[in-house]
């Protein structure tokens, strides 16, 4: 019984992974009949991770104060949400912004995985970056016209409104889509990969795979959060502090040489910030109180077509609104004590704590699904993990 749950689980996550590739199901369910029943993909396999969690783990779960605190406020929280909401589809859209991610950290916290079946996970996720890098190569080769209608039979520029999938551009170059969907999304799958692969030594260097299409996805945020990740990781290292001074001279005046290059080209341009603080100054318009939030329900992807405050661009402005200062403490706090308490660990949240208050993560399933893996016990006899 115990081996079966283990591959219940595995084959979850497995489940889990594909459900990030929106295009790959698109196309193996519009073969099959009926494309948007990709959309219960990843549902199916969060109750399928749950429920091997509980028959696997029901009599070692570790349960402390904090989580009895955290899931005490977050089910009083549930309570407000039900005033909120409109419908029951909306419900899944709160439930999966506001309470997945924790749910899952908790869960992949107290599960222990072999090294065998990480493994494989890991190489999973390094071939789906490597066919990801094809197709955005094959964007640049055939177009985008082309390449969308080669894969979902028409064109759309920008978000295709049935199918959600979404190109564009920056400056002269094409955001592709991939296999995933939508260039945030290729951006996220890929930096996720990376760290995902650089806490194993065995994949330091398949790791870099992933660079290619996190460069080519042209999303800010997710640059941001690798350059952090391996600033802190590079000089917090003490044979690197001497490097510095040097890094300084040579690197300062480079810097701003490769700055006012770039700027012709606006990557560097700071509008969109300076149009995030201007909406969310003057478009949101809901009650809520600074101490419990209380607009949980009112905001997100729960109202979707409403405008600015279905998106609002920012995790920790999503969070503040639904759970109040109370709620982002508790959850932050939460967050840390499932955390391995290794140095990359601790970068890894310090970039994503960082990239969070530009891009509302959760409403992305490629972050739902590969962070918590982060959390991911794998049993210490087989596998070394680096700090």
């Amino acid at each position: 019984m115990r081996v079966k749950l283990n591959k219940l689980f595995y084959w979850s996550i497995l489940l889990q992974i594909l459900a990030t590739q929106g295009i790959v199901t698109f196309l193996i369910f519009e073969y099959l009949g009926n494309w948007q029943l990709k959309k219960f993909i990843h549902p199916l396999s969060l109750l399928l991770i749950i429920i091997s969690f509980i028959f696997k783990a029901a009599k070692r779960i570790k349960i402390t104060l904090l989580d009895i605190l955290f899931f005490g406020y977050f089910l009083f929280l549930s309570i407000v949400l039900l005033f909120n909401i409109t419908n029951i589809e909306s419900l899944y859209i709160v439930f999966r912004e506001v309470y997945i991610l924790f749910i899952m950290i908790f869960i992949f916290s107290q599960i222990e995985l072999n090294k065998k079946d990480w493994y494989r996970i890991l190489n999973i996720i390094l071939f789906l970056l490597v066919l990801n890098t094809i197709f955005i190569i094959l964007t640049y080769t055939l177009g985008p016209e082309k390449y969308m209608k080669m894969i979902t039979g028409r064109y759309q520029w920008g978000i295709d409104p049935e199918y959600n999938f979404k190109i564009s551009n920056f400056y002269n170059f094409w955001r592709s889509p991939a296999l995933i969907g939508n260039p945030a999304s290729v951006a996220y799958f890929s930096v996720l990969g990376y760290l995902l692969m650089d806490q194993n030594p065995k994949f330091k260097n398949k790791k870099y795979v992933a660079l290619f299409p996190l460069i080519f996805s042209f999303v800010r945020s997710a640059y941001l959060v690798i350059i952090v990740y391996e600033f802190l990781k590079f000089f917090t290292k003490k044979k690197n502090l001497k490097k510095l001074i040097l890094i300084l001279k040579i690197g300062i005046p480079v810097l701003i040489f490769i700055i006012l290059f770039l700027t012709k080209y606006d990557i560097f341009s700071m509008y969109s910030l300076y149009d995030r603080f201007y909406l969310w100054s003057n478009q949101i318009n809901v009650n809520y109180n600074i101490f419990y939030g209380g607009a949980i329900g009112k905001i997100g992807g729960g109202v979707r077509g409403v405008g600015f405050i279905d998106t609002l661009d920012s995790y920790w402005l999503l969070m503040f609104l639904s759970t109040g200062f109370i709620g982002v403490v508790i959850s932050s706090l939460f967050v840390y004590e499932k955390s391995k308490k290794k140095n990359k660990f601790m970068f890894i949240l310090i970039a994503f704590f960082l990239s969070a208050f530009l891009v509302n993560l959760t409403q992305s399933i490629v972050f739902l699904v590969l962070f918590p893996l982060l959390f991911l016990k794998i049993k210490e006899d087989t596998l070394k993990v680096e700090n």
